[in-house]
């Protein structure tokens, strides 16, 4: 059990310092040009914007412990034809910190942001967490979100939602997180990590009939191997009026970087194209000439 936690802390500080790199390479989440600060409350929330803001806005949004530059291949691909809109979400990057985190107060500051650019409904494609706020954005603010794409998301914790594997490692890092914590040290921001801990810990809690309230077509997105589980996504499409479900084979809950080009060109597919669900029965029926 000692060898494993410390693999386990080992990996985890590598897997940190390599986020932090790439967040430093990143030209994403460190652009003056393209960013600003919005003062929110006490707090405030950084975001940037690429692309003509004449074209139709499509908002992204990031994961838990990430930033703006995590979304870097899908800003590249998608400011050719949107006006892309991207933030640091609530105590991450550049945005500031607040008493208590919920997946509600970040996608109040999603609207606040698009209110900040005058933008009265967006497209709005998130990831993990993004895929959480996003479907939120849907539910309480139905005329601001006119198409949403949902990877990866889930409405509920526990081992029913959550890859088993997943939830151990999490209880190990939040130990880790209070040792560190306890004995003050200073090498990464342990209260803030602890809070994002926290929130995947203790949120979402979301009824599958409150997805019934979503006005707008959703794609939902996962993968085959994926850290939450088919059969809840799964539900959370058949939950939602005007849905469809995509499954990447071979990939990943990373997906948004591993597999980046079919990720983006199936998001760009359901963004571009008037929402259709078509009927198993209905082509059957047309194609033998039996009219119901």
């Amino acid at each position: 059990m000692m060898n494993f936690k410390l693999t386990f802390v080992f990996f985890i500080s590598c897997l940190f310092a390599l986020t932090y790199s790439l967040q430093a390479q990143n030209k994403y989440g460190n652009n003056a040009q393209a960013g600003k600060t919005l003062q929110i409350g006490t707090s405030h929330v950084y975001y940037e914007t690429y692309g003509n803001k004449d074209k139709q806005a499509l908002v992204l949004i990031h994961g838990n412990s990430g930033h703006i530059g995590a979304m870097a291949l899908q800003i590249d691909f998608f400011k050719k034809n949107y006006f892309v809109v991207v933030a640091d979400n609530r105590t991450h990057g550049k945005s500031g910190d607040t008493d208590k985190l919920t997946y509600h107060l970040m996608a109040a500051d999603y609207i606040a942001i698009l209110d900040d650019l005058k933008i009265s409904d967006a497209f709005v494609l998130g990831q993990s967490d993004g895929g959480i706020i996003g479907l939120i954005m849907a539910m309480d603010y139905p005329d601001r979100v006119s198409k949403l794409v949902s990877a990866v998301p889930n409405i509920t914790t526990g081992k029913d939602v959550i890859a088993e594997w997943e939830l151990e490692m999490g209880k190990h890092y939040r130990k880790l997180i209070d040792s560190m914590i306890m004995v003050k040290d200073k090498s990464r921001d342990w209260k803030k990590e602890k809070v994002h801990m926290d929130l995947m810990k203790n949120e979402p809690n979301i009824p599958f009939s409150d997805l019934m309230k979503i006005q707008c077509p959703v794609l939902v997105m996962t993968s085959d191997d994926d850290i939450i589980r088919p059969r809840h996504i799964l539900e959370i499409y058949e939950n939602i009026p005007k849905a469809q479900l995509f499954v990447m084979p071979g990939a990943t809950h990373f997906m948004i970087r591993d597999e980046h080009e079919l990720f983006n060109m199936m998001v760009d597919r359901f963004l571009s194209n008037p929402f259709k669900r078509p009927k198993s029965k209905q082509v059957l029926m047309e194609l033998i000439g039996i009219k119901e």
